[in-house]
C-alpha cells in the first residue's frame, strides 16, 4: 500500500502542473461542471482513494461506496488506516461515527458531500466565478481521464485540478491549489468500480443526536458577502467544551465553504488572526457588539476577512 501511495502522490503533483489550453467559453465550462456534478450523483461506485493535505508525508486511505436512491445518492466513507471513522450520507441524514474500542461517538454533519461528490447540484453556476481549461490527458485508477483546471476569477476562492473519467466525467482525482500554486489538499482513487450495486454494510445505525435548531432573530448581520457567496445554513447547536449553544452559519459559493460561529461575550475579546500549519484554514476572531464572532474555513484569506469585517450588530429593539 505504501508503494501505491507514493505512486499516487507522484501522479497528483505531476497533474497539478499539467499544461492547460485557453479557458473554455462560459457556456462550455458550465456544461463540463454540470456533467461532472451529475456523474458523481447518478453513477453507483465503490473504491478506495488516498487523501493527503498539503505536502505532508502523512496520508489516509479510505474506502467509499455510493449508490443512487431516487434523485439522491446514499454514500458510505470508511477509513482504512489511522483512527476508525465512518461517514454516512443520505437525503435524510448525514453523520460521522468515530469508534474507539467499544465506545462510539456520533456527530451530525452539516455537509452531505464528500469526495468524489465535490461539486454542487447547480454546478453550472460556478462558471460565473471560475474559468475552466482542458489539460493534458492522464490516467487514474487504471482509467483514462480528462484533466480540467478550475481557476478562480478573483481572490475569494482557490483553484482545483480535476481528472475525470474520459467516458462519463466521473471524478477520479482532485487537487486543491492556492493562489501561489501550492497543493493544499488532494484525493485520488487507487481502485474503483463503476456501475456496480455496492452494499452499504457497516456499523448499525446508532441513535442520532438531536437536530440543530434553526437560528432566528440573530443580533448580528452580514452587510456584504464576497461575490457568488450565499448563506446556506444558520442554526443553533451545542459544541464540545461550550456551556451553552452557539450560532453556526455557513457561507458558500458551491465549492468553497466558510463558517461563522457566534456566542455571547464573556469578557472583552482579543482579536485573533491565524492560519493552520498547512495553510488551508484561515481564521479571524473579533468582537461584534456583545457577541464573539469566529470566522474560519478552507478558503483564501480575502474571503474569511471580508466576511468577518462585514459583520455588524443590529440596533437594539426598543
Amino acid at each position: 500500500m505504501n508503494a501505491v501511495r507514493h505512486t499516487v502522490f507522484g501522479l497528483l503533483l505531476t497533474s497539478s502542473t499539467a499544461w492547460a489550453g485557453a479557458p473554455l467559453a462560459q457556456t462550455e465550462a458550465a456544461a463540463w461542471l454540470q456533467k461532472i456534478a451529475e456523474a458523481s450523483r447518478h453513477i453507483s461506485y465503490e473504491g478506495v482513494f488516498v487523501f493527503q493535505q498539503g505536502g505532508a508525508s502523512q496520508s489516509q486511505t479510505l474506502m467509499v461506496t455510493g449508490r443512487p436512491s431516487g434523485a439522491h445518492m446514499e454514500s458510505r466513507l470508511l477509513t482504512l488506516d489511522g483512527n476508525p471513522r465512518e461517514v454516512r450520507c443520505s437525503q435524510q441524514v448525514s453523520f460521522t461515527l468515530m469508534v474507539n474500542g467499544s465506545q462510539q461517538q456520533i456527530e451530525k454533519r452539516l455537509n452531505r458531500r464528500h469526495f468524489p461528490d465535490l461539486l454542487p447540484e447547480n454546478a453550472a453556476e460556478l462558471a460565473n466565478w471560475y474559468s475552466i481549461s482542458l489539460g493534458t490527458p492522464s490516467r487514474a485508477a487504471g482509467r483514462d481521464c480528462t484533466t480540467l483546471e478550475i481557476t478562480p476569477k478573483d481572490v475569494y476562492r482557490w483553484g482545483y485540478v480535476l481528472c475525470v473519467d474520459k467516458n462519463n466525467a466521473f471524478p477520479l482525482r482532485a487537487v486543491m491549489i492556492n493562489d501561489e500554486g501550492q497543493v493544499l489538499m488532494q484525493y485520488s482513487f487507487a481502485d474503483l468500480k463503476l456501475g456496480t450495486q455496492p452494499k452499504m454494510d457497516g456499523h448499525p445505525m446508532p441513535a442520532m443526536p438531536e437536530a440543530a435548531k434553526p437560528a432566528t432573530g440573530s443580533p448580528i448581520e452580514v452587510t456584504e458577502l464576497p461575490p457568488g457567496f450565499n448563506r446556506i445554513a444558520a442554526m443553533r447547536r451545542q459544541l464540545p467544551n461550550r456551556k451553552g449553544e452557539v450560532e453556526h452559519w455557513v457561507f458558500s459559493d458551491g465549492l468553497t465553504h466558510v463558517s461563522l460561529f457566534l456566542e455571547p461575550v464573556q469578557k472583552p475579546v482579543l482579536p485573533i488572526k491565524g492560519q493552520s500549519k498547512q495553510g488551508m484554514i484561515n481564521l479571524i476572531k473579533r468582537q461584534v457588539g456583545d457577541w464573539q464572532a469566529t470566522v474560519l474555513g478552507e478558503a483564501p484569506w480575502a474571503t474569511v476577512e471580508s466576511i468577518a469585517m462585514h459583520l455588524e450588530a443590529k440596533p437594539a429593539t426598543p
